[in-house]
């Protein structure tokens, strides 16, 4: 069984079957739509959004397909599959000697990972030309934006280029020493500088003998992991932190739902908001549900009564479902799919 086929497992063993297998694919390429960010709180899979981008959908049934002949997996009415008992000891037999990496965050991180990756390894193969006085090289990043933050960034002497390189080389090794050798050692590999040229996923992974999706799952891991300590011990790697200055710190919604946004702060209702942005009720409220997933301070109270929340809460825990519509029922049609949505995405049930 390949590692792939574990993180599949992973996510239809939370899935629950309750989700089909356009959800799983649009979670790993991550597809910015209410619905997905909506699934990635509700079933606790946050961590996978994202990190497969290029991910090809014909690749995801042929793994799916094997699942299900090997009786790992079973289809469902919802156009989605359940795990099965032998699913699930494969599962966790797997997990208990390979577990998924700790650090992975990819709707934490989604937004920068890239970005991130992109600055840091131009501005470490141009650190390594320039210090040896040789600043004639093919840069690994062909993006203008990313050139001109390096050149702009970039130490102006050969004397503070070396102090830089120096200090940058402790920073990393703080880091990547908590992270598992073979991850940290990849992340390495695909470092360049003068007298080497980093490996690609694909030469990365015909080296390590294991899929290209495990390889950039494990590369993900890390650069969240760097992310993770610098947001939080951004005085102990101030050059790490460096880079990701201006790109951490607005909130993680679609731009039509910041606009949604700002109307809520600003006083609106719902209706109003509709009537101003010309746009159905059902896409202003998949907005609300995105803010209630990503900003902690935003109360639902004027959307959903209080009781109704606890009503919707032990509803969902006694028939242990995220359904809506198994929900509904069972509150005997008392609150709206609208008011059990916010609340589940709110509590993050």
């Amino acid at each position: 069984m390949q590692y792939f086929d574990v993180v599949l497992l992973y996510i239809f063993d939370r899935f629950k079957g309750e989700r089909s297998l356009s959800a799983v694919y649009h979670l790993l390429t991550g597809k910015k739509s209410s619905q997905t960010i909506q699934d990635g709180k509700l079933f606790n899979i946050g961590q996978f959004f994202g990190v497969l981008k290029k991910l090809n959908r014909a690749k995801l049934e042929q793994h799916v397909s094997s699942l299900q002949e090997a009786g790992l997996i079973k289809p469902n009415q919802h156009e989605g599959y359940e795990i099965t008992s032998s699913g699930r000891e494969a599962l966790t037999s797997f997990l208990a000697s390979n577990p998924l990496p700790e650090y992975l965050a990819g709707w934490q991180y989604h937004k920068v990972s890239d970005l991130y990756w992109q600055r840091l390894s131009l501005f470490v193969q141009s650190l390594s030309y320039s210090i040896r006085g040789n600043m004639s090289f093919y840069p690994i990043s062909k993006d203008e934006t990313i050139q001109n933050w390096v050149k702009k960034h970039f130490p102006m002497t050969k004397e503070k280029r070396v102090t830089v390189a120096e200090n940058l080389f402790q920073e990393m090794q703080t880091i990547l020493n908590k992270l598992p050798d073979r991850d940290a050692s990849m992340f390495v590999m695909r470092l360049s500088g003068i007298g080497r040229t980093g490996l690609t996923i694909s030469q990365l992974a015909d080296m390590q003998k294991i899929s290209y999706e495990e390889t950039s799952i494990r590369l993900q891991s890390v650069i969240h992991a760097i992310l993770k300590w610098v947001q939080n011990h951004s005085g102990q790697s101030p050059i790490l932190a460096s880079m990701i200055e201006g790109e951490g710190e607005e909130l993680p919604l679609t731009l039509s739902t910041k606009q949604t946004y700002k109307l809520l702060e600003s006083g609106m209702t719902i209706e109003q908001i509709v009537h101003l942005r010309r746009l159905k009720r059902s896409t202003i409220e998949d907005h609300l549900v995105e803010i209630a997933i990503n900003v902690p301070e935003f109360s639902i109270d004027a959307f959903v009564d209080p009781k109704a929340q606890a009503d919707i809460r032990l509803a969902s825990k006694e028939i242990k479902s995220q359904r809506l519509k198994l929900i509904k029922n069972y509150v005997k049609d008392q609150y709206t799919y609208f008011e059990i949505r916010l609340t589940l995405c709110k509590e993050g049930i």
